[in-house]
């Protein structure tokens, strides 16, 4: 009984796997999906030495990403996902404006998960690689344009009755060009269950990306050489058995060469069958 209560805790904390990174297994021949809205828009940034700066000529960069998340259980334990996100990029100063619009990188993953024996925690360890759907011809840039591969590995578990949390490293590599970059992630997160099938989600993550190109450009996608670590709140509510939708809000505390401003996401949780 306690093994089964566990089980549907787990179900329902998955719902937020965009929001926390918390892997737990979707579930043999279960399908779980996940459209996304987000919109980020810079009208500052961090310089070399960690200062915030205002972007040159009253610059503002803006994104806006429309994206498909889904997962599939290959078997209890091995999990199948991708990501194909569709986005509109605005650069501006008061000289200009810039625009590109398409899809960007595609990802395709896998993600094998090793439960306690009380199932209530999880070890996951994750490879995926990132394919760009674009080609960089002129600013502003999609992202790299180049083709990368990601391993991370992931600690899930339930420190108290109604609560989880998560610990995430990964690393990754793009290797089109001779300089990168390889990027080395770190997250946290810690979430309530509320009453009426609420959730309210907690994250830090910090992001240091290294190459040896230094160069640090307004065209923000394309710095290959920058740091930053950004907190997040999130707040979902299950209005069905399968769908619940949540809204997200992400702010960069530090960083280095790095864009600094606000984002919102928008996305819904739907689990099939």
């Amino acid at each position: 009984m306690v093994k089964k209560l566990t089980t549907i805790v787990f179900l329902f904390i998955f719902s937020a796997l965009n929001v926390a990174k918390a892997d737990w297994p979707v579930g043999k021949k279960r399908f779980n999906l996940s459209p996304t809205i987000n919109y980020i828009s810079s009208s500052r940034y961090f310089d070399a030495d960690g200062k915030v700066r205002t972007s040159d000529n009253n610059g503002i960069y803006t994104t806006n990403t429309i994206g498909l998340y889904g997962a599939t259980g290959l078997t209890r334990r091995l999990d199948l996902y991708f990501n194909i996100p569709a986005t509109f990029i605005v650069s501006s100063d008061i000289y200009s404006r810039n625009t590109k619009a398409g899809i960007g990188d595609l990802t395709v993953g896998l993600a094998f998960h090793t439960p306690s024996d009380d199932l209530k925690s999880y070890f996951t360890i994750k490879a995926q690689v990132m394919v760009p759907a674009y080609s960089n011809v002129t600013a502003p840039y999609l992202g790299y344009g180049s083709k990368g591969i990601q391993l991370g590995a992931n600690y899930s578990f339930l420190p108290r009755q109604g609560n989880f949390a998560s610990v995430e490293a990964s690393v990754a590599r793009y290797f089109d060009d001779v300089d990168g970059p390889t990027q080395l992630s770190l997250g946290l997160n810690y979430g309530f269950q509320l009453p009426k099938f609420q959730l309210l989600i907690f994250n830090y993550n910090h992001l240091n990306s290294m190459s040896s190109n230094k160069i640090f450009s307004q065209n923000l996608n394309s710095n290959k050489d920058f740091m930053i670590g950004r907190l997040s709140c999130a707040y979902g509510k299950r209005i069905s058995r399968t769908v619940t939708p949540y809204i997200q809000a992400a702010y960069p505390i530090y960083g280095r060469n790095v864009g600094q401003g606000i984002g919102f996401f928008l996305f819904f949780s739907i689990r099939l069958p």
